[in-house]
């Protein structure tokens, strides 16, 4: 609280003005950061009239979000976080952003270059973008363009995956999952 008081110029005590608690605040930092991730994510959705350039722009606007704004992410995303309840601006916020990662999935199952529901299936790619993302921010992939590399490589993977499968039957799963074969004792596997 100190910092952040520090940082605006402002006592310690000053921010209690406006917020009841540490909680409230990190709140509001946080539903900032997911509405100008948005706003990038957004402009990135309506970048084309085709389906595939749209889904690559909001792939570079994900990671160029994340790169430029590493600590804002991090927050985002911060599950040490005491979960604040009843804060309706981050509720929105989240909410937002759940519906962005999941708009630019549509036109592209509705162009037959995916196949599947496209609430899974948007939030498999957010995963994945994510989970590389923080691959980077804790120095795992070492650099920015390793990072891009790999996005382009897994998502170029997880598209063609969500377009050779079908959906599941029970309406829910995004992609049939295949058991893999049992291999016998003895018998050798196949490349």
């Amino acid at each position: 609280m100190r910092q952040i008081a520090a940082e605006l110029g402002w006592s310690p005590t000053t921010a209690y003005r406006y917020f009841k608690s540490k909680e409230e605040i990190l709140a509001a930092v946080r539903a900032s950061a997911f509405n100008r991730f948005c706003e990038v994510i957004e402009k990135a959705t309506h970048s084309s009239p085709d389906a595939r350039t749209c889904a690559r722009s909001v792939g570079q606007a994900y990671l160029g979000f994340a790169l430029k704004n590493p600590d804002a992410y991090r927050l985002m995303f911060d599950i040490r976080q005491a979960e604040v309840t009843g804060n309706a601006e981050l509720a929105e916020a989240l909410a937002r952003a759940r519906r962005n990662m999941t708009a630019y999935v549509a036109p592209l199952i509705h162009e037959g270059i995916l196949r599947g529901d496209a609430q899974a299936l948007g939030q498999m790619l957010w995963a994945a973008a994510h989970g590389l993302v923080m691959l980077r921010l804790s120095g795992i992939v070492g650099s920015d363009t390793e990072l891009r590399r790999l996005h382009e490589t897994t998502m170029s993977t997880l598209v063609r995956g969500a377009h050779q499968t079908q959906a599941g039957s029970r309406g829910t799963d995004a992609l049939e999952v295949r058991k893999p074969t049992p291999v016998r004792k003895g018998a050798r596997r196949s490349p």
